[in-house]
């Protein structure tokens, strides 16, 4: 039975990443009627990851990669261009620090296969191994979360430095923070230029449709098919790697949350601002408190990125009302921490964008039809984690699970989520504590 896709992805067509960038001819969108082995429905880094993966283990089949938009205006595009090697495990238990061995396999296996595909296809997209500051802006939260993650660092062997406000201070050119873990495996790079560089070159068996939006799907029946408005795709096998998005699609419905976040990046630096700034020429911060602390940077060409806004966002929309408030928030959040800088910190682009997270922390992971595989929910860590979900869904659509796939999925899969609107209720009271918890980190 055929599924009607209502609801598409409304972004704001603003997004500051690709604004920098020369620029790019899209491919043409399907029409007409054509036949393919395999469909990947988006090409953000996991279709991407999950086209090349086909074309390198099935050199002879037809694959079709269908993209709703441009490439680098999804959300792949507009997050915040950390690709982190490390992952934040709430506890020091055993299983917890065995599961963090995992997922740490996992990243660097995809951060790997990415520097490869860079420097084979030379990709300017500003990618530089800078490493990524954890940070607190309160003692409490201080306490709480960066002592837990020094264990579990300690426990994997991992090298990382402990760094006071005194020590932070000089070397991003503040001391807004209490202090902060600095850890040296995080790439950071420009991700639209990385996600186009990704579509650019992919294998010649590869055809990208853009500006594409599917608006019917059959996944039964001996005609499975793909339908925008200018044409469809007959198909063998279906990968579905839309993310938030493939709730639209009646998949993982009922094991993903889809969180709505703003970013804003500010004009260059001027020369007097900069001299203020630390020893470090760029440089990436997470917050210590996921949900009520920022994502902050400085970029190769030293402006500074601020992301925050974690909201529930279950029609995947928002209003003008809302990006105003939070443009105003951006503003705020950054004067407090570079106000000293003087001179005024002007915002030269805002855009917004969603992820989605599962309930126990876990991927949307595994087949969903017969001839239909997905790979949904980052849980915020998208570029590494749906870099290996693209290639490991190949994989498993191809019967070829291995080793790493069982490290991927050493958390299980999303769990269930009670449906509307006893979700919405629960989203928002836990939404509210963890605001609560974590109000001296803004």
């Amino acid at each position: 039975m055929p599924r009607f896709i209502d609801r598409l992805p409304n972004d704001d067509h603003t997004n500051g990443w690709s604004t920098l960038l020369p620029p790019r001819t899209p491919r043409l969108p399907l029409a007409g009627e054509h036949d393919f082995d395999w469909v990947v429905i988006g090409g953000g880094y996991a279709g991407l990851a999950a086209a090349r993966r086909l074309a390198e283990l099935r050199p002879d089949d037809s694959i079709a990669v269908v993209e709703g938009g441009e490439v680098g205006e999804n959300a792949s595009g507009r997050n915040s261009g950390f690709a982190i090697d490390l992952p934040h495990a709430p506890s020091t238990s055993p299983a917890m620090v065995e599961q963090g061995r995992r997922a740490i396999r996992v990243g660097r296996f995809a951060i790997a296969e990415l520097e490869r595909l860079i420097v084979q296809h030379r990709i300017a997209c500003d990618w530089q191994r800078s490493g990524r500051y954890h940070a607190a802006v309160s003692p409490g939260v201080a306490e709480k979360v960066l002592e837990t993650y020094a264990e579990n660092l300690c426990a994997w062997g991992e090298a990382f430095e402990p760094l006071s406000r005194s020590a932070l201070g000089d070397r991003l050119g503040t001391r807004y923070y209490h202090s902060a873990i600095y850890t040296p495996g995080t790439c950071l790079m420009n991700p639209a230029a990385l996600v186009r560089g990704l579509a650019d070159n992919l294998p010649a068996q590869v055809e990208l449709f853009e500006n594409s939006p599917v608006v019917e799907v059959e996944f039964d029946g001996p005609q499975r098919y793909v339908r925008t408005k200018g044409g469809r795709i007959r198909y063998g096998k279906l990968i579905l790697a839309v993310n938030a998005f493939s709730q639209s699609f009646g998949v993982f419905r009922d094991r993903q949350v889809p969180v709505l976040l703003f970013a804003s990046l500010t004009k260059p630096l001027t020369p007097d601002q900069q001299v203020k700034l630390g020893t470090d020429a760029s440089w990436g911060i997470t917050p210590a408190h996921g949900v009520a602390g920022s994502t902050l940077r400085l970029t190769a060409d030293k402006r500074l990125l601020i992301r925050e806004g974690f909201e529930y966002s279950p029609t995947l929309s928002t209003n003008e009302a809302r990006r105003e408030a939070a443009r105003a928030t951006h503003r705020k959040l950054l004067t407090r921490r570079f106000g000293h800088l003087g001179g005024k910190l002007e915002i030269e682009h805002f855009w917004m964008g969603w992820l989605a997270v599962s309930r126990n922390h876990a991927p949307a992971f595994g087949q969903v039809s017969e001839n239909v595989f997905a790979a949904a929910c980052c849980n915020g860590a998208g570029i590494v984690r749906h870099t290996a979900a693209g290639m490991l869904i190949t994989e498993l659509a191809l019967g070829r699970r291995g080793e790493l796939a069982d490290d991927f999925l050493a958390q299980g899969t999303a769990s269930y989520i009670p449906p509307r609107p006893l979700r919405d209720i629960g989203v928002h009271f836990a939404l509210m504590r963890e605001r609560a918890s974590g109000r001296l980190e803004r």
